[in-house]
């Protein structure tokens, strides 16, 4: 039989062996830390990011083509224009209407600003003009602010989209 004094011992009935060990045992699993090696992990990663950059192969993108036009002599180059749309406005008398529009290297003198829309659209129905030609409305000091924004509303209405103001 065995007596208090045996179940206090330092030896385990049951397996004959001392208990200290089994008690460091168990306290040193809960007392340790888990360890993660990342270093492999590293490895691998850099060995992948190597084998991509060797085996990437870098191509053009689609739209920057390099293209040359055909040579053809014997079709007629249009001229592009060499200077912007001049709109030049004028004060001719001291009444609000009296204004007069002119616009540089053209013919067609517009009386009103319906009328400069219009010409203005069958400008940029002529070959080497477009929207983006740029239009330069040079007012001089005399013209009456009102008729500078009309002749502005006219080049917006026309589709003009480089709108710009000059000295006369």
């Amino acid at each position: 039989m065995t007596t208090a004094r045996d179940a206090t011992s330092d030896v385990d009935a049951h397996t004959d062996r001392p208990m200290r060990n089994i008690r460091r045992r168990r306290g040193d699993r809960r007392a340790s830390t888990i360890k993660f090696n990342i270093a492999p992990m590293i490895d691998v990663t850099f060995l992948l990011l190597i084998f991509f950059l060797v085996t990437t192969t870098f191509e053009r993108a689609e739209g920057i083509l390099a293209s040359q036009m055909p040579k053809d002599s014997s079709r007629a180059s249009i001229a592009l224009p060499l200077s912007p749309i001049v709109v030049r406005l004028s004060q001719v008398g001291m009444d609000f209407g009296e204004y007069e529009i002119h616009i540089d290297h053209f013919s067609n003198r517009p009386g009103s600003f319906d009328e400069l829309y219009d010409v203005l659209g069958h400008i940029h129905e002529q070959p080497g003009f477009d929207k983006d030609t740029p239009v330069v409305i040079m007012a001089g000091d005399d013209v009456r602010w009102d008729h500078v924004v009309g002749c502005w509303n006219a080049a917006l209405r026309a589709g003009c989209t480089k709108i710009a103001f000059g000295e006369p």
